[in-house]
């Protein structure tokens, strides 16, 4: 048995690391071997227009032995880029997974407390029926109070138990993946932009006129 146990995600980050740091290898070495190519093609034909044929064998030699490093190089650069690709896949999804399962979660506390307090609200309630029963024949404005708690009593319950339902409903369906991994922010909480309240400009009682001759500035005549 294991002493300690491993952590997929730090696991899977690990070898996205390794991946990553093998594709930059990679192409680091295609790059040389790319510019390895271009040398020895340019050997190759001043070697031709100088018809050495030896030195234009071994330049041949060179320029076929960097041009299959390329070719290589290149497919082993498809092949970790697919793996990096299906790494990072699995990691969006464990983190997708993951945020499904904490919003699950909340939905249950949701769902726990909801009940919580009707049960609480269930306990007052009766104590106010109590109290509005004796109050009503005495004012009978009362009695409107009264029928209240006792439909609210009623149907209270009932309700509690279906919105329960329905929230377990959709925790099931946010970990099944067929509704959205976050909750929705309720309308009052969302940012409200505020808007630009221009201020009323009063109309001056004087007329602004250029002075001449003098200071660039403007004197106040009233009219």
């Amino acid at each position: 048995m294991a002493i300690f146990k491993s952590n997929p995600e730090k696991t899977l980050q690990r070898d996205i690391d390794a991946a990553v740091a093998t594709h930059e290898r990679l192409l680091a070495k295609l790059f040389q071997a790319e510019e390895a190519v271009t040398c020895h093609t340019a050997a190759a034909k001043q070697s031709a227009l100088k018809g050495d044929d030896g030195e234009l064998d071994r330049a041949e030699v060179s320029l076929r032995t960097a041009q299959d490093r390329c070719t290589t190089l290149k497919a082993a650069l498809a092949e970790i880029e697919q793996q990096l690709a299906a790494l990072q896949l699995t990691k969006a999804e464990m983190a997708d997974q993951k945020l499904r399962a904490e919003t699950a979660a909340e939905i249950e506390l949701l769902a726990r407390k909801m009940k919580e307090l009707a049960a609480e609200f269930e306990a007052a309630a009766a104590n106010l029926f109590n109290v509005t029963r004796r109050a009503f024949p005495v004012i009978w404005e009362a009695r409107g109070l009264h029928e209240f708690i006792a439909i609210c009593r009623a149907q209270v319950p009932s309700t509690v138990e279906m919105v329960g339902t329905l929230l377990r409903a959709h925790s099931d369906a946010v970990v099944a993946g067929t509704a959205p991994a976050t909750l929705p922010c309720h309308p009052d909480d969302a940012p409200v932009a505020q808007a630009v309240v221009e201020q009323p400009n009063p109309q001056s009682p004087f007329t602004y006129h250029q002075i001449k001759g003098g200071p660039t500035f403007k004197g106040a005549v009233r009219q």
